[in-house]
């Protein structure tokens, strides 16, 4: 019976080489004058579109791109994937006249309750039974950032 290569030897040994070669590598590091600092430019992280929403906002976006983004849309604009295969389009949460007519309470009872609650389309299901107050509070949360009035 023959042995192959490949036990723990083998890949002991194959570990080392690699390390040894990573390791050979220069430590050069970019000059005091070539570098982004001295060019005047920070580097910074980029920064997402939800960088100024609130705690309870940032929690409510989670819960709107899971359980509403497949109709709502990920930014509130009426085209999630199942958006089409509905009789009645979804609320356009961008629009901020349409979402100036409605008060928070009105948002919150409509995900706690589904759209058939307050005469608008039944198709929209009530997450009641799947969301809490305090979740469904920051749903409403966020969905109140994505109207932003058009600038005149």
């Amino acid at each position: 019976m023959r042995r192959r290569p490949g036990g723990p030897l083998f890949l002991a040994i194959a570990m080392l080489i690699l390390l040894a070669a990573g390791a050979g590598g220069s430590d050069k590091r970019p000059s005091g004058t070539d570098n982004a600092a001295s060019r005047g430019k920070e580097f910074r992280l980029p920064q997402k579109y939800e960088s100024g929403l609130s705690r309870e906002a940032k929690r409510g976006r989670v819960l709107y791109e899971y359980y509403c983004a497949i109709c709502h849309g990920k930014r509130g604009n009426a085209d999630g994937f199942n958006a089409y295969n509905l009789r009645t389009p979804p609320t356009l949460h961008t629009d901020p006249i349409l979402m100036a007519t409605l008060s928070d309470t009105q948002i919150h009872r409509m995900i706690k309750e589904g759209g058939k609650a307050l005469g608008r389309s039944p198709q929209m299901p009530p997450w009641g039974g799947v969301l809490n107050d305090r979740e469904i509070a920051e749903v409403t949360t966020f969905i109140r950032t994505l109207a932003v009035p058009a600038k005149k």
